[in-house]
């Protein structure tokens, strides 16, 4: 008799055990019908309990119960769970990592391709809507899913990009470093990528970091001049003229009728002092446009200074027959600064700065039927 009661003893608890089992493939049935809230109201009461919280196949149909929340268009479904996808991914780890016989892979293997494009779809969505850091998230959860081996070992760059254009806006600088170099080690996004680290070193407060990513920017793009050229303003803003003037030449070399260039070239020689140099530069650069403000602004400016230098020179002579002589020299510069700041104008009838200068070196000349004309335009800008 006393056999008897183990085993009914014995029975009872392996009923117990299929009993809650039973909850779990209620569950995955309640799943295939597309009846998802009792779906997930069964894998409730089975992860809950003891026989089946440790049930490699507990997590399985909840990792496919989560993503089939996260992927419903039904509101009363969607507010079952909050951020479903992650807690699905997760569960489905926790499967892999109870199952010791292998029984799970297959299952949860067919599950990740969808999953995985449910995570670059809230990526985008999050991206979208200026949530850049849950964008991150979501775009790392897509990056980790694709190592698993049902996706051959492939590499999608354009994730790999998103995740650190992602970071970037979020001002997550060592996650969009992290990103950005293994987006350019992958030979994708070109010179923008390189442009958008050097902006995050520059972010960062480590400007030698920018400096070596820009340089290995110009050895990567050889035929391109956009990070060169950010590189020579680096150094203008750093005050690093011959290192500015060596990259510039290297510039020049291979592009001679980029007219920036040229016009950058004559900003160094001006700031060095070399101002015919820098009258040369300028000029090379109008005759590659001759519709190009800036170097005819610049210019006029050179001008403009030799005349002042020339007035105050004047200004020290007490004789009055070399003072008449050293006035017709200062004349004449300021003549010459006139037509630089007149074409300025025609360039650009708004530049403040030319029609102010004008106004003065009309004056001096005593043109001031032209000064009048430039006193209404200014007027005009004024009653903007």
């Amino acid at each position: 008799m006393r056999k008897i009661v183990v085993l009914l003893l014995i029975f009872a608890g392996v009923g117990s055990v299929f009993a809650q089992k039973g909850k779990v493939t209620s569950a995955n049935n309640y799943l295939t019908n597309g009846q998802i809230v009792k779906a997930w109201e069964a894998i409730q009461v089975a992860e809950q309990h003891e026989k089946t919280m440790a049930y490699d196949k507990t997590f399985m149909v909840k990792g496919k119960i989560l993503q089939a929340i996260g992927e419903s268009e039904d509101a009363e479904v969607k507010k079952l769970v909050e951020d479903p996808l992650p807690k699905a991914f997760e569960a489905y780890k926790k499967a892999l990592e109870l199952d010791e016989k292998g029984n799970m892979l297959k299952s949860i293997t067919l599950s990740l391709p969808m999953l995985n494009n449910d995570f670059i779809n809230l990526g985008v969505e999050h991206f979208t809507a200026r949530e850049y850091a849950e964008a991150v998230e979501a775009f790392e959860y897509s990056l980790e899913i694709s190592k698993f081996d049902v996706f051959g070992g492939s590499v999608d760059t354009i994730i790999i990009y998103n995740t650190a254009l992602a970071a970037y806006n979020a001002e997550d600088w060592d996650k969009a470093i992290k990103y950005f170099n293994e987006t350019k080690e992958l030979n994708y996004g070109g010179t923008g990528v390189y442009q958008l680290l050097n902006r995050t070193y520059f972010s960062m407060g480590d400007s030698l970091g920018a400096e070596n990513s820009m340089k290995e920017g110009i050895e990567a793009y050889q035929e391109e001049d956009v990070i060169l050229l950010e590189l020579i303003q680096y150094y203008l803003n750093t005050s690093r003229d011959d290192d500015a003037m060596a990259y510039l030449n290297i510039a020049k070399a291979k592009s001679p009728d980029n007219k920036v260039l040229w016009y950058v070239e004559g900003i160094l020689h001006d700031k060095q002092g070399n101002t015919d140099k820098a009258v040369d530069s300028y000029k090379k650069a109008i005759d590659i446009d001759p519709e190009y403000f800036d170097p005819y602004y610049n210019l006029g400016v050179i001008q403009f200074n030799e005349g002042v230098k020339l007035q105050e020179a004047a200004n020290q002579i007490m004789d009055n027959e070399e003072f008449k002589v050293a006035k017709e020299k200062m004349d004449a510069a300021f003549a010459l600064a006139i037509p630089s700041f007149e074409k300025a104008i025609e360039i650009d009838p708004e530049s403040r700065e030319s029609l102010e200068n004008l106004k003065i070196l009309y004056y001096r000349l005593q043109m001031m039927d032209k000064r009048e004309l430039v006193i209404k335009k200014l007027d005009e800008l004024d009653s903007k």
